[in-house]
This record gives structure tokens, sequence and C-alpha cells, in this order.
């Protein structure tokens, strides 16, 4: 059988560390000049230097082998490719290249995959099961639709607020996406990660002055956040932005906003138990507080999105 040329790196503790925000480059590169000098584990030397806790590292080693394992299926899978047919979607996109990453990044998201993928122990944290969901259609239509949204026609035209990036943590009618919150999801991303607005409108509100610190239930409250009107009177809010993001943005309520165009820095304060996006999409209504959640689907990268709005 064919050996495969450039086989997908291992995802390592120190990079998913990274990502999650619990240390920087510069502890990372020290901890690991320790680790050359002793028999220690770096997860060992972090904990023992107070940059991590223990329970931080148990996070982090639980993520590492689910991921290594959706690696290595794909691994395995693309072993056979020189035996199965090329696989082509509807816009001539080969399907291999919807999965260069461990975590599809540029596919429509709805229900029959969400709940298939995520079994959540808590809200933005670590999947602990999941399945790679089908490659779509890489653009949704452009326009919403005028009916009620169901998760079987939702709306459309709202492309990927990380641009491809993170990987999706917790899907509609997970453990915290309940009642108002019902379509909801949750991109697990490294703070700092730019955000973009999903689709063209209006800057309605914005709030900036919580820290990364993450939290429980008594956080709820305590979290930074862009909220976007669209046409129709439909709603897009980002939630647990990173603290300081206001002065990198340079926006302010009542501005105009086109898809794809930055609006923020992912973090971790509020809610939340790691760095993650939070993103949903609401009802109209004539007054300003958060309602009912609606299905939508995410589909394509917000810099080629066609129905960037000029």
């Amino acid at each position: 059988m064919p050996q495969r040329k450039d086989p997908l790196p291992k995802i390592r503790i120190g990079e998913l560390l990274l990502q999650k925000g619990f240390i920087n480059s510069a502890q990372l590169k020290q901890a690991l000049s320790l680790q050359r000098n002793s028999e220690l584990k770096l997860g060992e030397i972090l904990i023992h230097q107070g940059l991590i806790s223990p329970e931080q590292l148990q996070q982090v080693l639980t993520e590492q082998r689910w991921r290594n394992l959706v690696t290595s299926v794909l691994l395995s899978v693309s072993s056979l490719a020189p035996n199965l047919p090329q696989l082509i979607d509807n816009n001539g996109v080969h399907a291999a290249e919807v999965h260069k990453k461990a975590i599809p990044t540029q596919t429509y998201l709805s229900e029959n995959n969400s709940q298939e993928q995520i079994e959540q122990q808590h809200q933005g944290g670590t999947p602990t099961q999941a399945k790679l969901p089908k490659a779509q259609a890489l653009f949704a239509t452009a326009n919403p639709l005028p009916q009620k949204p169901t998760v079987e026609s939702p709306l459309r035209g709202f492309c990927h607020p990380l641009n491809g990036e993170g990987w999706l943590s917790q899907g509609i009618r997970g453990r915290t996406h309940q009642g108002r919150m019902e379509y909801a999801y949750d991109l697990a991303v490294s703070i700092g990660t730019p955000i973009y607005a999903m689709r063209s409108g209006k800057v309605i509100a914005m709030r900036d002055k919580y820290p990364d610190t993450g939290g429980g239930k008594e956080n709820a409250a305590r979290f930074n956040f862009v909220w976007v009107e669209h046409d129709d009177g439909y709603r897009s809010v980002y939630v647990h932005l990173q603290q300081g993001f206001k002065s990198k943005v340079n926006l302010k309520a009542g501005d105009h906003v086109e898809a794809g165009q930055l609006i923020g820095y992912s973090g971790n304060s509020g809610w939340s138990t790691s760095p993650h996006l939070h993103v949903e999409v609401q009802q109209p209504h004539r007054r300003q507080h958060f309602t009912q959640t609606v299905p939508f689907a995410i589909s394509g990268s917000c810099k080629e999105a066609p129905f960037a709005q000029k």
C-alpha cells in the first residue's frame, strides 16, 4: 500500500497549552529547556512552576488524545485514497481539501452533525466524542430565508466568524445550549484569534470590560461581546471576546460593518472553562435584549464570501 508522503502531525501538549492561552511562547520555551535537562514531563514542569493547574493539564491531555485519534483516523482514510474515486462537491472543491485540518472549518453546521459530534461536559470545554460532519457546499445562498427558519431549512448567508480557525466544541442543543441559546455554536480557539462579522449589518451594542479569566456560572453575565443587526432584523452576537478588543478594531455602536470585517478578538471572558467563541443568530425584535436563537448555517470563508455586501 502506498505510504502517505506528508502525514498529519501529532498534536503536542505544548501546542494545546498555547492555543488555550494557559501559557505563552516564552514560558513554553523555558519549560522545554528545563525538560531537556530533567526526567520530568512538560506538564509536570509547568505545574511545578505554577503556570498551570493539574486540572488544566488533565483537560489538555484529554483533548490531545481525542485530537490525535481524529488525526489517526484521517491518516487511515487517506491511505486508501489511491483506490477511491475522487470526490468533488457542487462547487468543484475536492472533499479532501475540506479536511486539511483535524477538525472541519468550512462546513455546513447543523443539528444533524452537531449532535453526533459533541457530548459536551461543560461550556467551552473539550469535546469528548466527535464524528467529522459531512462536507457540504462551500457557500450557502446569500439571503436569509423569509419564512421561519428550521433545522432543515436554516438561515443562510453567514460566513465563518473565525475564517476557518478553531473547532466545534459545542453544537446546537448542547449541554449549556438550551432554552434561548438552543441554536448557538461554541468554537474552541486560542485567545487573540481574529473574529469577523458573519454578515454585513449595524453594530447595535458592544461590551469590553471583563478579564479573560473564565469561570463558572457566577460569571454568566460578565462577558465581552459584539452585537450586530442584519437585514430582516436578525441579529448575530459574538461572545467571550478578549478584554481590550475595542481599541484594536476601532468600532462603536451605530457603525456599519461588512461581511468579513474584523470586529474583535477571541478571549475567555464570562462563563467559560477554556477560550472559545460563542456565536448565535437571534430572532428580530424592536428592543435591545437577547432573544430566542434561530437555526442558521455557517459556510465558507468570510474573506472569500461571494455574498459579502459592498
